[in-house]
């Protein structure tokens, strides 16, 4: 699966702005990417959502399988919340909860799960799955 992680586009846009500070393409006042993902949050992020991915790709695609589906939803998510608070609250906005949400998605449609079966099963909306615990 080729790396859809936000975290890495992230780490590229820091990159690719210190790169054009570095050149003197832009001002210091312009760098906003160390200020908005501190590399100890892309870090963090990172393994929560590559301990997501790996408890998903072990589990069965089956329907059976969907309560442990939930549990590591609703883990991942936990642990997302963590993280932001710890950061002040504000780490995670709007274009970084989309990020997520989607990220959460794709490895489920990457291992084969019918999405919107297992949002049924919950009784939510394709897009709910992690409405129950998120507080970003």
């Amino acid at each position: 699966m080729q790396d859809i992680r936000p975290t890495s586009r992230w780490r590229n846009a820091k990159r690719e702005e210190e790169e054009e500070f570095t050149a003197g393409l832009i001002e210091k006042d312009d760098c906003i990417y160390a200020e908005l993902f501190p590399d100890s949050f892309i870090h963090q992020t990172e393994m929560v959502l590559e301990q997501y991915a790996a408890s998903i790709a072990k589990l069965p695609n089956h329907p059976d399988s969907y309560p442990a589906i939930m549990k590591s939803i609703e883990t991942a998510v936990l642990a997302l919340n963590e993280i932001n608070e710890v950061g002040g609250g504000g780490l995670i906005e709007t274009e970084e909860r989309e990020e997520l949400c989607d990220y959460f998605d794709q490895v489920l449609i990457h291992c084969g799960l019918d999405v919107d079966d297992l949002a049924k099963s919950q009784n939510l909306g394709r897009y709910e799955l992690t409405d129950d615990w998120r507080e970003w």
